[in-house]
C-alpha cells in the first residue's frame, strides 16, 4: 500500500540534496517543495520524481545531436512555472538558453535576439503550456518529444542556405503543449484583439446612448 507521507519525505530529501549541491536554486526548491506537500496520488509522485531526476541529469554537460558531440556549459538559468503563468526573455550563455518547465502552468519564452551559431534550450511541458515567441530570422531545430501532447512549430520561412542563428529545442511535452510562434504573428494577433476590444467598447457605449435617448 502506498504511503503518501513516506513518499513525500523521500522526495523532500532528494530535493534538499539538490539544493545543497547547487543543482537548483532557492526559488525552484520552494516551488517544487510546495507541490510535494500537496501530493495525494501515485501519479503525482511519478511526475515529481521525474522532474527531480531530470534536475540531477542536467549536471551532465554533454548532449548528443546527429552523432556529433555538442558541449553545453552549465547554467543556473532554470525557469519553473507551477500553477502560474510566467514570461521570460531568453538570455543565452555560451550557447545554453537554460531549462524551462511548465508543470500545471504556462511558460512564455521571448526570444528577441540570438547570437550567431546554435542556442540550445530544454523545454518540458507536463500538463502545461510552453510558448516560444521569436523573430522570423531564426532557424528552428525542433527535437522535442510529444507524449499524449501537441508540439506546434511554424513552417520554415527562411531561404535555404541562409545563415541564421539556430534555436535548438530539446525536451518533451507530456499531456501538454509546446508552441513556437513568430513575434510578427503575436503582434498581429494582439492588434486584432485590441481592435475587437475597441469596437466592443464602442458598441456598448452606443447601446447605452441609445437607451438614454429613448428614455428622454
Amino acid at each position: 500500500m502506498l504511503n503518501i507521507v513516506e513518499e513525500r519525505e523521500k522526495l523532500t530529501q532528494k530535493l534538499s540534496e539538490q539544493y545543497s549541491q547547487n543543482i537548483i536554486n532557492m526559488e525552484e526548491y520552494e516551488r517544487i517543495l510546495e507541490y510535494i506537500n500537496k501530493i495525494e496520488t501515485k501519479k503525482e509522485i511519478t511526475i515529481l520524481e521525474k522532474i527531480i531526476q531530470e534536475n540531477t541529469n542536467e549536471t551532465n554537460e554533454l548532449t548528443l545531436v546527429h552523432n556529433n558531440e555538442i558541449i553545453i556549459p552549465k547554467t543556473n538559468e532554470k525557469n519553473v512555472s507551477m500553477f502560474s503563468w510566467r514570461t521570460t526573455n531568453l538570455t543565452p550563455i555560451n550557447g545554453n538558453g537554460g531549462k524551462f518547465t511548465s508543470l500545471f502552468g504556462a511558460n512564455r519564452i521571448i526570444v528577441d535576439t540570438l547570437p550567431k551559431g546554435r542556442t540550445i534550450i530544454k523545454v518540458n511541458s507536463i500538463f502545461g503550456l510552453t510558448e516560444i515567441v521569436l523573430s522570423q530570422k531564426v532557424k528552428i531545430i525542433n527535437k522535442t518529444v510529444p507524449l499524449f501532447a501537441g508540439i506546434f512549430t511554424p513552417n520554415a520561412i527562411h531561404k535555404e542556405g541562409e545563415e541564421l542563428p539556430e534555436l535548438y529545442i530539446v525536451g518533451k511535452a507530456v499531456f501538454g503543449n509546446i508552441t513556437v510562434r513568430t513575434i510578427e504573428e503575436v503582434m498581429e494577433e494582439a492588434k486584432k484583439e485590441k481592435e475587437f476590444e475597441e469596437k466592443y467598447k464602442e458598441k456598448v457605449m452606443q447601446n447605452m446612448y441609445d437607451k438614454l435617448s429613448k428614455k428622454k
